[in-house]
C-alpha cells in the first residue's frame, strides 16, 4: 500500500495530511507558514523538514513507505519559485517524487477531485486561480501582500487605517479598542511602536485581521465596511478569472479557502452576492477535504493513481432563488425593521459607495456608444431613450436637461415612458408589460438609420423597452440599452449593451435605490459624452447652454470670460454685442472678429468650437 503526504503552505501556518490511496487520513500535522516571501528560506525549510517528520511520526510510517509528496505553496507562481522550491524538496526529501503547485490547485481536487473550476483564497494573502476542462489557467491576485486586495494583510492594513483615522477625529472606535487589547496595549497611539518594531512580519499585521471578523460578526460598521470591501475586491478576482476562461454555458464550482472565509460569514455572504451578480453561473461549493489532502489528492493524480471522489455539496451563501440578481435579498439588510436607523443607512451608502466602482469596467463599452452615437446625432441623427417605471424616469430627466445644459431642441433627444407622460407622476398599471406598445412608440417617431435607440430597464427585461428595441432593430437604427442583469435579453438585442451588475438592493426588488443610482451616471455619462464629441461643448464649458435666468445669465458671462480669456465686464460686454451668444462672443474676442464675422466662422464649421480655436 502506498502512502502520500498533502501539504498546505500559507504565509502564516503549513498543514501536513498523510494518506492511503483510500484517502484515509492516517496523520496530521502543523506548523509555521512556509512562504519564503513571507517568513524566509530557512524558516520555511525549518517548517517543512519539521511537519513531514511529524505526520510521518503521529502515523509511524516511515519514509521510505511513501509514494509521492504534493505541496500547494503560496508564492509558488514563477519558474523561478518553482525551481527554488523543487531544489528544497530534493534536499529534503531526495527519494520521493513531488508534486509542486500554487496553493490554490489542491483546493480544487479537495473539492472536486479534478483541477477544474475556481478556488478564491483570502487568509494572510489572497489569489482567485481557475482552470477549464481545456487544462487552461488564469489567475487574479496572488502578487504579494503589497498588491493584493482582500486578504487577511490587506484587512488589516484597512482596518489599522479606519482606527487612526476615527482617533485623529476624536472618536474611539470598537476597532481601536479591539486590536490594543490584542496586543496589551493601552491606547491607539501605542501601536506605532508596535508596527515598527523591526521584528514585526506580514503575517503579524494580517493576524490582526482577526479582529475585524469577530467585530464585523457582531454588527460593527467599521468592520462590516472593511470585510465587504473585501468581499468586493475577491469577488471581483474571481469573475476576472472566470471571464478568462472557457467554461461556457455551464455551471462551473468556485471553492473558498483561507482562513478569513472559514471564519466571516459576513464575508462569505457578501462574496456570493458580489460574484454571482457579475457572474450567475458560479456555483460555490466546499471542499469535502483539507488543503492538505487535496495536496495529496493531486500528488497521486500526478502518478495515475486512483482515489475515490469526494462529495461536493453546496455552501448556503450559494443557494440564492433562481430569480434575476435585482430580485434577490440583500445579505446585509435582514432584520432591517429591528435595527437602528443609522445601521440602515449605513447599509445603504454601502451598497451606493459600490456603484462608481461597478461603473469602472463598463467605461470603455460606454464610450464606444458615445463614439458611434456623436456623428449620428451631428449629421441630425436623434438620441431616443426608452425606459418604464424608474427607468423611464430617469430617461426623461436626462433627456430634458439636455436641452437647457446644451442648447438642444427638444426633439434631439426623446425620451418615451411606458404609459405616456401620465406615468411620469403616477404609476401607469400594466404599461411596461406591453410589448406591441413600445414597437408602436419607435415606429410612430419614424425612427431611421440615423437615430440612436437607448433601451433603460434594471432587470433588461422589461417587454415595452424589448419591443422598442426590437423596432428600432427592424428600422436600421443605432441600439443600445443600460441594464443592471448580466445575460439580459435587452443585452442580447442591442447592438451597445452596457451592463452594470449591481446585484440585490437593501430593500429587495427597489431598483429605483442602487440599480438607478447607477443608470442616472450611466445617462450622464452618456449625454455629456455625445455632446462632448459633437461639439457642443468646448474645454469643460457649456457653450451652448441657454442662458434663460438671472443665475445662467451671469454663469454664461463666467464661461465667455473663461474660454476668451476676457474679466468678467468685458465678457458681459461681448455677450450684449453677440445677442447673448456665447459661441459667438467667444470668438468674436478670441480671433478679433465683428458678431457677424464670427457667426459666419461659426457657421463654416457647423457651430464647433474647437474647429476654429483648437
Amino acid at each position: 500500500m502506498g502512502y502520500f503526504i498533502g501539504i498546505d503552505g500559507g504565509g502564516t501556518s503549513t498543514r501536513f495530511a498523510l494518506v492511503d490511496a483510500e484517502l484515509r487520513l492516517l496523520g496530521r500535522a502543523e506548523r509555521s507558514g512556509a512562504n519564503p516571501n513571507v517568513v524566509g528560506r530557512e524558516a520555511a525549510r525549518q517548517a517543512l523538514s519539521e511537519g513531514v517528520a511529524a505526520v510521518l511520526g503521529a502515523a509511524q510510517v516511515p519514509l521510505s513507505a511513501v509514494s509521492g509528496i504534493g505541496a500547494g505553496l503560496a508564492g509558488l507562481d514563477r519558474p523561478a519559485d518553482h525551481a527554488r522550491f523543487q531544489a528544497l524538496f530534493a534536499e529534503l526529501f531526495p527519494k520521493v517524487p513531488v508534486t509542486l503547485d500554487n496553493d490554490a490547485v489542491p483546493v480544487l481536487y479537495a473539492a472536486s477531485g479534478r483541477a477544474f473550476g475556481i478556488v478564491t483564497i483570502s487568509g494572510t494573502g489572497m489569489i482567485a486561480l481557475g482552470v477549464d476542462e481545456r487544462a487552461r489557467r488564469a489567475r487574479s491576485g496572488g502578487w504579494g501582500h503589497y498588491a493584493d486586495r482582500g486578504s487577511g494583510y490587506m484587512v488589516a492594513r484597512e482596518a489599522l487605517h479606519a482606527l487612526f483615522s476615527a482617533y485623529d477625529r476624536g472618536e474611539e472606535s470598537a476597532l481601536g479598542k479591539a486590536i490594543c487589547a490584542r496586543l496589551g496595549l493601552s491606547a491607539v497611539p501605542e501601536l506605532v511602536d508596535w508596527l515598527y518594531a523591526p521584528e514585526r512580519r506580514v503575517n503579524d499585521i494580517a493576524a490582526l485581521a482577526t479582529e475585524v471578523v469577530q467585530l464585523a460578526e457582531s454588527g460593527d460598521l467599521m468592520a462590516v465596511r472593511l470585510l465587504c470591501d473585501a468581499a468586493q475586491a475577491l469577488a471581483d478576482a474571481t469573475a476576472t478569472v472566470a471571464a478568462r476562461l472557457s467554461f461556457g454555458a455551464q455551471p462551473f464550482p468556485v471553492v473558498l479557502a483561507g482562513s478569513l472565509f472559514l471564519h466571516s460569514k459576513v464575508l462569505r455572504d457578501f462574496f456570493a452576492h458580489a460574484l454571482q451578480s457579475q457572474q450567475p453561473r458560479a456555483q460555490l461549493i466546499q471542499a469535502a477535504h483539507s488543503a492538505a489532502v487535496g495536496a495529496a489528492m493531486m500528488a497521486m493524480a500526478a502518478q495515475g493513481v486512483s482515489f475515490p471522489a469526494p462529495p461536493s455539496a453546496e455552501l448556503p451563501q450559494a443557494r440564492l432563488p433562481h430569480r434575476r440578481a435585482t430580485e434577490r435579498r440583500h445579505p446585509l439588510t435582514y432584520g432591517a425593521h429591528r435595527r437602528a436607523t443609522l445601521d440602515w443607512l449605513s447599509a445603504m451608502n454601502l451598497e451606493d459607495a459600490r456603484v462608481p466602482h461597478l461603473m469602472q469596467p463598463v467605461l470603455p463599452a460606454l464610450a464606444a456608444l458615445i463614439e458611434a452615437i456623436a456623428p449620428r446625432f451631428r449629421q441630425g441623427g436623434r438620441l431616443i431613450y426608452v425606459g418604464a417605471g424608474t427607468s423611464g424616469r430617469l430617461a426623461i430627466l436626462d433627456a430634458a436637461e439636455c436641452v437647457p445644459t446644451f442648447g438642444t431642441r427638444p426633439e434631439q433627444v426623446v425620451a418615451v415612458l411606458a404609459g405616456g407622460l401620465p406615468a411620469l407622476l403616477q404609476a401607469v398599471e400594466g404599461a411596461e408589460d406591453d410589448r406591441a406598445a413600445g414597437g408602436a412608440a419607435i415606429i410612430a417617431l419614424d425612427v431611421s438609420a440615423q437615430d440612436s435607440v437607448i433601451g433603460v430597464a434594471a432587470s433588461g427585461a422589461t417587454p415595452f423597452v424589448v419591443g422598442a428595441l426590437e423596432a428600432a432593430n427592424a428600422l436600421g437604427a443605432l441600439t443600445g440599452c443600460i441594464v443592471n442583469v448580466v445575460e439580459a435579453p435587452l443585452a442580447a438585442l442591442a447592438l451597445h449593451p452596457i451592463c452594470i451588475p449591481t446585484g440585490a438592493e437593501v430593500l429587495m426588488g427597489s431598483t429605483r435605490l442602487k440599480a438607478g443610482t447607477a443608470q442616472k451616471l450611466a445617462l450622464n455619462m452618456l449625454s455629456t459624452g455625445v455632446m462632448l464629441r459633437a461639439g457642443r461643448i468646448y474645454e469643460n464649458l457649456m457653450t451652448e447652454m441657454r442662458a434663460a435666468n438671472l443665475k445662467l445669465r451671469e454663469r454664461a458671462a463666467v464661461i465667455v470670460a473663461e474660454a476668451a480669456e476676457l474679466d468678467l465686464a468685458q465678457a458681459r460686454d461681448m455677450l450684449e454685442a453677440c445677442d447673448g451668444e456665447m459661441k459667438t462672443a467667444i470668438v468674436a474676442a478670441r480671433l478679433g472678429l465683428l458678431p457677424e464675422a464670427a457667426r459666419a466662422r461659426l457657421a463654416a464649421v457647423n457651430g464647433d468650437l474647437s474647429a476654429l480655436l483648437g
